[in-house]
């Protein structure tokens, strides 16, 4: 056996049988190390956990790196020891990640062991940049126990900080809370208007600002903070994630000086003046409502053109007023005027004169016939007997054949020749239709 595996059995039997084994010595001490401040997901974390000196460490037991917990316990995250199992060709340094911590799949571990005793005996690893979580930040133990030279157990621990800052990267628009919000952000001046801004404010949180500038100049000026601390609510810091959020609101009274003003809320400022290019905000511009100036020449325009459209309008309606009168009065007279005439009044061609003969005129139409005729001048149906001067269906006058009044179809060389019977048939009376003169 060895020299190295004397020294460690001899380790155990006095951690195990010394009646001093259970005193713990503190004069010697040991060193953490450990990220203090990283920017998250932008720098790595660093721990290490060592000997500050070895020159009085005879042995060392186990190397255990711990994070405190909400409780206030601390939880095992990576130990370092001297695994023994078998026989002691076979013993040597063993690294154990805790499996509830998750740390062994993020960590590259750059150095672990406790056996031998050196200057660089102990824990160093790192967590990439890209493998940091937001619990990584917090308090961390380093404990070191094992064996002084002195055969004295020792048992000594260090405790150190890892702060994260997150760098916030969202803020949300600028919304109104006033009871009647106006689409077009147009307000009497001295209207109240409650602005609000909510938005990531990073981890340290810093509190989201408020800034603005005036509109109406040329150019327009410099933002500035808004310099009423009355006017502004800071809400409380809420956890979310790796940082934290905040609502603001400002409450804001037009103003009655310019026509409109701009509004900032900014957050990730850090010593950036107001309306810096690289900072994370949100815009909005409230506008103060302004009356229209009237113009009177332009009123009296517009009166004379009204003037003017109401004359042609009711020149145009007068002109068809008249045209349908004229057209009512022509459609009356057209048909309460027109008369009959018998195919004798026409005249026929060719024919002459008829003599001593009186010929009839046909009495204007009537609706509802001549009320001095006598019965027998109407048809059984109660038709007017219209022979005279066109065909009629069949009636008083009509012949077997349907033909209205056939007397009338004579030939007037008929009558002329003295001749009174129709070759359609004897005349109905002597004075039917035609007759001589008396």
């Amino acid at each position: 056996m060895d020299s190295n595996a004397y020294q460690l059995l001899e380790k155990f039997e006095i951690i195990a049988g010394s009646p001093g084994a259970s005193d713990l010595t503190l004069s010697q001490d040991v060193s953490i190390i450990t990220t203090k401040n990283a920017k998250y997901k932008q720098e790595k974390l660093k721990f290490a956990c060592n000997l500050q000196s070895s020159n009085l460490w005879k042995s060392i037991t186990t190397v255990v790196l711990s994070k405190n917990t909400s409780s206030g316990n601390y939880q095992d995250i990576v130990t370092v020891l001297l695994d023994m199992t078998g026989v002691i060709a076979n013993w040597h340094n063993s690294t154990i990640w805790h499996l509830q911590s998750g740390w062994g799949n993020r960590a590259d571990v750059k150095r672990a062991y406790v056996q031998p005793v050196t200057s660089s005996s102990g824990l160093d690893f790192e967590i990439p940049a890209d493998r940091v979580e937001c619990s990584d930040e917090g308090t961390y133990r380093c404990k070191i126990t094992g064996v002084s030279t002195t055969s004295k157990a020792l048992d000594k621990e260090k405790i150190d900080t890892v702060t994260l800052t997150v760098e916030p990267n969202r803020i949300d628009q600028i919304t109104i809370l006033t009871q009647n919000p106006q689409p077009e952000l147009i307000y009497n001046a001295n209207d109240l208007v409650t602005l609000s801004c909510n938005g990531e404010v990073g981890n340290p949180a810093k509190d989201l600002r408020w800034c603005y500038r005036n509109g109406g100049n040329n150019p327009p000026g410099n933002f500035q903070g808004w310099n009423k601390d009355d006017d502004i609510n800071k809400g409380s810091f809420i956890p979310f994630g790796c940082q934290k959020t905040q609502t603001s609101t400002l409450r804001y009274n037009v103003s009655a000086e310019y026509p409109y003003r701009e509004f900032k809320c900014e957050t990730a400022y850090d010593n950036l003046p107001c309306g810096h290019s690289s900072i994370i905000s949100s815009n909005i511009t409230i506008f103060r409502y302004t009356s229209p100036a009237v113009n009177n020449q332009q009123s009296d325009d517009t009166a004379s053109g009204g003037v003017i459209a109401g004359a042609v309008i009711g020149s145009f309606v007068g002109i068809i007023l008249i045209v349908v009168i004229v057209y009512f009065v022509a459609f009356r007279k057209k048909n309460e005027g027109e008369t009959y005439r018998t195919k004798e009044e026409n005249g026929r061609t060719g024919s002459a004169p008829i003599d001593n003969t009186t010929v009839y005129s046909v009495p204007h139409k009537e609706r509802h016939g001549d009320r001095d005729r006598s019965p027998r001048d109407k048809s059984p149906r109660q038709y007017e007997n219209r022979g005279l001067d066109e065909p009629h269906t069949r009636g008083y006058n009509a012949d077997p054949r349907g033909r209205s009044n056939p007397g009338m179809d004579r030939s007037f060389d008929d009558v002329r020749d003295g001749n009174m019977k129709s070759s359609r048939g004897p005349m109905m009376g002597s004075n039917a239709s035609f007759g001589s003169a008396v």
